[in-house]
């Protein structure tokens, strides 16, 4: 069954929330930095005025930018929170469905949006359920399941 209308965004807080934390975290960093900068080279361009004035001239030339990035801030978050849920809501869902045969009701196979990561998992976790079961399952090979878009492990040497 597949939930391609999903209507809850915001499915995993603590991840989702860890994320949309770690961006504005980096937004503020971002924006003291260029601050900092912007500022340091007003006062070296012309040392000799006060920093009153550095300041004010910092901040008609640079306000601008500075105004736009607090207004694209939420725009990056939406778009986080939208991007993280092609990640967490097949993990919530599998969840989801593991609580379900832990409570012993029947089995709906696992299947995510189209969007969605982790598509072979969903097709995985049907077949280990088909085959824990004792259903007679047709699987392909491990190797040949694996996506070209997942990342796989590599051996350090």
């Amino acid at each position: 069954m597949s939930h391609s209308g999903r209507k809850k965004t915001f499915v995993d807080p603590k991840v989702q929330g860890a994320l949309v934390r770690r961006l504005v975290l980096h937004w503020c960093a971002f924006i003291a930095v260029a601050g900092l900068v912007a500022f340091c080279l007003q006062v070296l361009s012309n040392p000799f005025r006060t920093m009153e004035e550095h300041a004010q001239q910092v901040w008609w030339t640079h306000g601008p930018f500075l105004l736009v990035m607090v207004f694209l801030l939420p725009v990056f978050i939406l778009d986080t929170i939208k991007l993280s849920h092609r990640f967490a809501g097949p993990i919530y869902r599998l969840r989801n469905t593991i609580r379900s045969l832990a409570k012993g009701e029947e089995f709906r196979p696992l299947k995510f949006r189209e969007i969605d990561f982790w598509q072979g998992l969903a097709e995985d976790f049907n077949v280990m359920v088909a085959r824990l079961r004792g259903d007679a399952v047709d699987a392909p090979p491990a190797a040949a399941t694996i996506d070209a878009a997942e990342p796989t492990a590599v051996a350090a040497n």
